[in-house]
């Protein structure tokens, strides 16, 4: 992005900080925005079990900016964090303004979102293996 697109793109959202211990956002609630971890680290839970630790660079809350739905997973701050938030009408805010930036805000997060993917098929293989192989150890 250009200088002048990183800009807009700050204008429409807010930093937001968090302490240690801080939940940011809670699984089952509407998702209405986009977080970027800028400083600090931030976890992401699924009940009590333990998904993702996210450092500065990543981003969590995407699929709020397509379509605003309860959370999957809730994420807390696990060292003092800041963040910025990226609310849901940002980002046509941002298609209005500037259709390059928008689109490579899109293509990043598609790529992001194709990566948890792969992951997440590799993981369901592998619980796959396991439960074939505990199956035939149990015949």
């Amino acid at each position: 992005m250009r200088p002048s697109q990183i800009d807009l793109f700050a204008g429409l959202g807010d930093l937001e900080v968090f302490s240690e211990g801080t939940p940011i956002v809670h699984e089952g609630s509407l998702g209405d925005a986009m977080y970027l971890v800028l400083v600090g680290a931030v976890e992401v839970r699924k009940g009590e079990r333990p998904l993702a630790v996210l450092r500065a660079g990543d981003f969590f809350g995407e699929m709020s900016l397509v379509e605003p739905a309860a959370r999957s997973a809730t994420v807390v701050a696990i060292e003092p964090a800041t963040l910025f938030r990226l609310p849901h009408f940002g980002l046509q805010s941002l298609h209005d303004r500037d259709p390059s930036a928008f689109s490579q805000l899109l293509v990043t997060i598609v790529k992001v979102l194709s990566d948890r993917l792969r992951r997440a098929n590799a993981l369901v293989g592998d619980v796959g293996h396991l439960a074939d192989w505990l199956a035939g150890s149990m015949v």
